[in-house]
């Protein structure tokens, strides 16, 4: 998904590869340092949050992470992880990729959930 998105006091933007690198260099620093440890990481900037959803170190670039779904209820936003996996027999070039999503967020901290399960994105998951 991407583009600003408004609900009742919370907006955020799923930001691109091109939007990532205009980001400040103290925020770069950061993404680059955590990208391969898996889990959800949040930095402020300027009274902005950043949440850094990251799937840690893959073997090839045909994993990737999808937001899905941003569900309010109450005072509670819930944002659903899809991770991709590569299609069985398919090919793809051994590289190391670190799959993330960055997304900026003003309003509530929200609640990182796999698609699939409901259940909490966190370390060490496997994929939903």
């Amino acid at each position: 998904m991407e583009g600003d998105h408004k609900g009742e006091r919370f907006l955020y933007r799923v930001l691109s590869v091109k939007e990532q690198k205009k980001l400040p260099k103290s925020l770069k620093t950061w993404l680059e340092s955590i990208r391969a440890e898996r889990g959800v990481h949040q930095y402020r900037h300027r009274g902005v949050l950043y949440l850094v959803i990251a799937a840690g170190m893959k073997p090839n670039p045909g994993h990737s992470l999808e937001l899905t779904r941003v569900k309010k209820e109450g005072g509670t936003v819930e944002l659903s992880i899809r991770e991709k996996v590569p299609g069985a027999g398919r090919m793809h070039p051994q590289v190391i990729s670190y799959p993330c999503l960055v997304i900026r967020v003003k309003g509530a901290v929200p609640r990182v959930v796999h698609a699939g399960t409901g259940k909490a994105f966190a370390k060490g998951g496997g994929s939903a």
